[in-house]
């Protein structure tokens, strides 16, 4: 019983550093965020509402990070960002999209590598404000905290259910006593055990 009491204080403390690292990740995130929208409506500001909005954007968008996820066998999530690629969105490979995608030959195998996204702050021009890189720059760390998040989440997920088994483990010792107390209360003299009902 005594190592079952130590387990369960070591689930308990693992779950509450958990918890104290998932919310000064939050925090982070949190501020990051709060700092690049405050970045970006001041370049809006001082360009003009016309020079900063979806005006601006690209015809094409492709994404700079794309995200990897994976599961280690005792439940907890990884993440990991994999840097975009210059193609389409939408990776053939990975049977990802709904909708129509135009029929290619197959990939070359010494074809060039692929090229990164072009950097969308050219969108807005060749001389952008330091508000909107810094916008950019707090954006960037963001996506890298938001990964963190999710696994710290995980991770907490987790832990939470061990601790719950472990309470579980512990707790069923005590009602299987506690079972057969009530059942020697209730036996007659005659040695018949009455049953209970309720």
């Amino acid at each position: 019983m005594e190592g079952l009491g130590a387990e369960l204080d070591a689930a308990a403390l693992a779950l509450m550093e958990a918890l104290e690292a998932l919310q000064q990740r939050r925090r982070l995130l949190e501020g990051l965020l709060r700092e690049g929208w405050l970045s970006l409506s001041q370049a809006r500001y001082s360009l003009g509402c016309h020079r900063v909005s979806s005006l601006q954007y690209g015809a094409t968008m492709v994404p700079r990070v794309r995200v990897r996820a994976r599961q280690d066998p005792g439940g907890v999530s990884h993440f990991e960002a994999v840097p975009g690629t210059g193609e389409d969105p939408e990776d053939p490979q990975e049977g990802g999209g709904n909708g129509v995608r135009q029929r290619r030959g197959p990939p070359e195998k010494g074809g060039a590598p692929s090229r990164p996204p072009p950097d969308p702050l050219t969108w807005f021009g060749v001389l952008v404000p330091p508000t909107l890189r810094r916008a950019q720059g707090s954006f960037t760390q963001g996506v890298t905290v938001a990964l963190e998040v999710a696994e710290l989440q995980s991770a907490v997920t987790a832990a939470a259910a061990r601790y719950r088994a472990l309470r579980q483990r512990q707790r069923r010792p005590r009602v299987d006593t506690e079972s057969k107390g009530d059942l020697e209360q209730h036996e007659d003299p005659a040695g018949n055990v009455e049953p209970i009902c309720g």
